[in-house]
C-alpha cells in the first residue's frame, strides 16, 4: 500500500494570500473608521435636545417593530438610542433611556402575550436585556469621559492648565485667518523666566512647579477671556492678544509684567521676566512667523540685560541684523 502525503499549500501562493488578506482588512477597518468619524461629527453638530428627540423617536419606532415582529428580539437595536444619549448627552440620560427601553419592551410584549402565557423565564429575559443595556450605557459614558480627558490632556498643560504649544498653533491660526478676513490687529508676546533654573536647583522642582502655576495664574488674571495663554516650554509662555492695537497691547503687557514681578517679590522668588512682543496691523503669513518674531525680541531682551518688555509694531516680516530690529515702531519698558 503506497504512502499518501497531505497536500500542502505552495509557499509562494500562501505568501500571496496573506498580503491580500491584510490589505483587505486594513481597507475595511479604515472605511469603518471613516464612517464612524463622519457619524460622530454629524451628530456632534446637533444640540443635546435634538439628540434626545431623535432617540425618543427611535424608541417609538423600535417599540412598534417589536410589536409587529413578535418573537424576534430587537434588543441590539435598542442599543442605538441608549448609546446616542449616553455618548452625546450624559451618563444619567443614557441610564434613563435604558429604563425607557425596558418600558418599550414590556409594552410590546404585554400587548402580544396575555398574563397566562408569560412565564418567569419571560421576565428573566426582560431583566437580562435591561442589564445588558444598562452595562453598555455605562461603558459608553465611561469611554466618552475617558476620551474627553485624553483630548484635554493632549491640548492642556497638566501643571499650569494653560494650553500647550500644539493647541496654541491651532487657535492662533484661526485668529490669524480671522484677522486676514476682517483686518483686525493683534499682538503676540513671548515671555521667558529669568533665573528659573536657580529656583529648581536651590528649592527643588516642587517649588519650581508652584512658581510656574503662579506665573500662569497671574498672567490669566491680567488678560481678557478672549486672549490666549500657552506654555511653550519649561519656563516659556506665549500670549496672543486678538483684536488688540499696539497701544492696548503695550498697556496690557506692562500690567502683566508688573504683576508678575510683584508675585515673585511677594514670595521671595528671585525670578524676573524677559518679554518680547510684536503687534500686527496686517497679519503675518502664518503663526510661525509671528512666534518667531516675538521670540527674537525676547532674546534681544535677554542679550541686553533681561527683566524688560520690548514691544514693537509692524505690518511686515521683521528684518533682523546684528544691529537690531529695523523698520518698526518701538515701545520700550524697563
Amino acid at each position: 500500500m503506497g504512502s499518501h502525503s497531505m497536500p500542502t499549500l505552495n509557499p509562494q501562493f500562501r505568501g500571496d494570500i496573506h498580503p491580500f488578506f491584510y490589505d483587505s482588512f486594513d481597507r475595511a477597518t479604515g472605511m469603518l473608521e471613516r464612517v464612524h468619524l463622519k457619524f460622530v461629527a454629524a451628530v456632534s453638530k446637533h444640540s443635546k435636545r435634538t439628540v434626545v428627540i431623535i432617540s425618543v423617536l427611535l424608541l417609538f419606532l423600535l417599540c412598534w417593530l417589536d410589536y409587529i415582529t413578535g418573537d424576534y428580539s430587537l434588543i441590539i437595536f435598542y442599543l442605538i438610542p441608549v448609546s446616542l444619549t449616553a455618548w452625546f448627552v450624559s451618563k444619567k440620560t443614557g441610564v434613563f433611556f435604558c429604563f425607557l427601553s425596558l418600558l418599550a419592551r414590556i409594552t410590546a410584549d404585554f400587548s402580544l402575550y396575555p398574563a397566562a402565557q408569560r412565564s418567569n423565564l419571560h421576565y428573566w429575559n426582560l431583566f437580562i436585556e435591561f442589564a445588558f443595556l444598562l452595562i453598555m450605557s455605562v461603558l459608553f459614558s465611561v469611554l466618552k469621559n475617558k476620551l474627553d480627558s485624553e483630548k484635554t490632556l493632549a491640548r492642556i498643560d497638566p501643571l499650569t492648565r494653560a494650553i500647550n504649544r500644539r493647541s496654541f498653533f491651532d487657535l492662533a491660526e484661526l485668529e490669524i485667518n480671522r484677522a486676514h478676513r476682517y483686518g483686525h490687529p493683534f499682538a503676540i508676546a513671548y515671555i521667558d523666566l529669568d533665573n528659573f533654573k536657580e529656583i529648581n536647583d536651590q528649592w527643588g522642582h516642587s517649588t519650581g512647579d508652584k512658581l510656574l502655576i503662579t506665573v500662569a495664574n497671574t498672567i490669566n488674571s491680567n488678560i481678557r477671556n478672549t486672549d490666549i495663554l500657552a506654555r511653550f516650554g519649561g519656563d516659556e509662555f506665549v500670549v496672543l492678544l486678538p483684536e488688540t492695537t499696539g497701544e492696548s497691547a503695550q498697556a496690557t503687557l506692562e500690567k502683566v509684567h508688573r504683576q508678575l514681578r510683584e508675585a515673585m517679590s511677594n514670595r521671595s522668588w528671585r525670578v524676573t521676566f524677559s518679554i518680547g512682543a510684536i503687534s500686527y496691523r496686517q497679519p503675518p503669513k502664518d503663526v510661525e512667523e509671528a512666534v518667531r518674531s516675538a521670540d527674537t525680541l525676547m532674546y534681544e531682551v535677554k542679550r541686553s540685560g533681561k527683566n524688560r518688555l520690548l514691544h514693537i509694531t509692524s505690518g511686515q516680516t521683521l528684518p533682523c541684523s546684528q544691529g537690531g530690529l529695523h523698520g518698526t515702531k518701538r515701545f520700550g519698558h524697563e
